[in-house]
């Protein structure tokens, strides 16, 4: 299969997944969500020209965590939160490796390009201004995700200079789409419902990770 009809089969199925959330049709949720990141790394793995291990790990994670928040609790424990936040923390945590590791050691970053780094240092805080107060015994777990969000989007910054403008910008908006999803999801966990919250978290997280993805590859 060529890279062109991969990419059609993850941006179908992602939207099929997000039409399903919008009408609360749960076999379309559950049958479609764990084939969401699959079809993503496998894009991935046939459009790059040598894959990077680090950004299928970051994926990976990504597929854990979806499936840890899609196991039904309805008694609202929040038992498959916990395992499901440290899966997407790690998915974080390798797509600041990826970035942060590709400027690494070419010292070409432009200083004005510092101030890129505010509108995700700035939207964290607002998250966790908006979450923290909320959060219970989960505070700290939460501030520690908020600042690894944070710091994910400011990695995808680091190469400019060295990377492709245009894989750098949309890597850059991959990153704060994801922010804004995770921010979603949390805000309407532990703060307040959200109406068809479902529907606005994962056409950000898939939109987040589809651009972080694509971004990577323009490098």
């Amino acid at each position: 299969m060529t890279p062109t009809i991969l990419l059609a089969l993850f941006i179908a199925l992602a939207a099929a997944h997000v039409i399903s959330e919008g009408f609360a049709f749960m076999p379309g949720r559950y049958f479609v969500k764990p084939l969401l990141m699959p079809a993503l790394a496998l894009y991935y793995l046939i459009a790059a020209e040598t894959p990077n291990a680090f950004m299928i790990a970051a994926i990976t994670f990504g597929w854990l965590g979806d499936i840890c928040l899609m196991i039904p609790d309805p008694e609202k424990t929040r038992r498959y939160f916990r395992p499901g936040l440290v899966a997407f923390l790690l998915g974080h945590v390798f797509y600041i490796v990826v970035f942060a590791s590709y400027a690494c050691g070419m010292g070409m970053f432009p200083p004005a390009a510092w101030l890129l780094l505010v509108p995700y240092i700035a939207t964290g805080a607002f998250g966790y201004r908006l979450i923290g107060p909320h959060a219970g015994a989960m505070k700290k777990a939460i501030l520690a995700y908020t600042v690894i969000i944070a710091v994910m989007g400011t990695a995808t910054v680091l190469p400019l200079g060295t990377a492709s403008l245009a894989g750098v910008l949309t890597a850059m908006a991959g990153a704060f789409v994801f922010i804004v999803s995770d921010i979603t999801n949390a805000y309407n966990k532990f703060a307040r419902e959200i109406a068809h919250e479902r529907v606005y978290t994962m056409s950000t997280y898939l939109a987040g990770q589809l651009l972080l993805v694509q971004g990577y590859l323009m490098f």
